[in-house]
């Protein structure tokens, strides 16, 4: 118990002095200052790529290839959750990202945009992601990692957090991407995006921005420059691949009948947020 408290103590220590950070650092700042937020491995890089290929296009119009993750990760660089405060490339948008719920700090932004996908399919993708490491789920306490292994158990045990971090931040978003919708129809959904964001709107580098920013190329780019890990640690940690398949519905061939019942029956607005995607 007394265990807990310090963390809870040095926790809100850590959130207090950097939302004070952030907020000095704002003061001063006349650029629309953006936040991108959701859960792990719900599409977020994915979004991101589309928003700066397309800030790319407009200053390099004949630029054929997406930006590489390592471009990306230094034009969008700033974290809210770890408080950095580095000023934004000319030509480039003023945008933090976080995967942390701190809703004192998500004030401090002038638009907020929320992406979530479906928790099946975010929580195999993540289970993924935290396997693939030297020490598989090290961000978990060390007497629960050997159950992790476990996909079932892995989606059983985050399902809870997942729904919090939704219910939680729907209320707080000015826009929201639902990734269901954004792969269906990734056009429509994209220019939604451009015009909450009141950006220069180009028909013809809105469609190369969709073309070069595909899982597809994006895997082949990841490939070729040797940047698989993607947003992933750089110094051989990570053994994995970043960038997935991005399909939905993956969770049929991965969990077990009663997973995804439990599931279903854990959070009822499954099938009316992301429909199409259960039998």
């Amino acid at each position: 118990m007394q265990f807990k408290m310090i963390n809870w103590i040095k926790d809100k220590y850590y959130w207090v002095n950097n939302h004070q950070t952030l907020k000095k650092f704002f003061n001063n700042r006349k650029e629309l200052k953006i936040l991108l937020f959701g859960y792990p491995k719900s599409g977020n890089t994915w979004t991101r790529f589309l928003i700066y290929n397309y800030r790319n296009l407009l200053l390099h119009p004949d630029e054929e290839q997406t930006v590489s993750y390592d471009r990306l990760n230094a034009l969008q660089n700033n974290i809210m959750d770890r408080g950095t405060t580095f000023l934004p490339e000319n030509g480039f948008p003023f945008i933090y990202r976080t995967h942390k719920i701190y809703k004192k700090s998500y004030n401090l932004f002038d638009k907020r945009i929320f992406i979530h996908r479906n928790p099946l399919d975010t929580l195999i993708s993540s289970y993924y992601f935290y396997k693939n490491r030297k020490v598989p789920f090290l961000d978990d306490s060390q007497n629960i990692r050997e159950k992790l292994h476990d996909i079932d158990f892995y989606v059983l045990y985050k399902i809870n957090s997942w729904i919090n971090f939704y219910n939680t931040s729907i209320k707080h978003a000015d826009f929201v991407i639902n990734y269901t919708e954004i792969k269906q129809d990734t056009e429509a959904v994209f220019i939604k995006l451009l015009e909450f964001l009141d950006w220069d709107f180009d028909v013809k580098l809105m469609k190369k921005t969709i073309d070069i920013s595909s899982f597809k190329k994006i895997k082949k780019m990841g490939a070729k420059k040797n940047q698989m890990y993607g947003n992933g640690p750089k110094d051989g940690s990570f053994n994995g691949e970043f960038t997935r398949s991005g399909e939905e519905s993956q969770f049929y061939h991965e969990l077990q009948e009663e997973t995804i019942d439990f599931v279903l029956n854990k959070f009822p607005d499954f099938k009316k947020i992301y429909p199409n995607l259960i039998d």
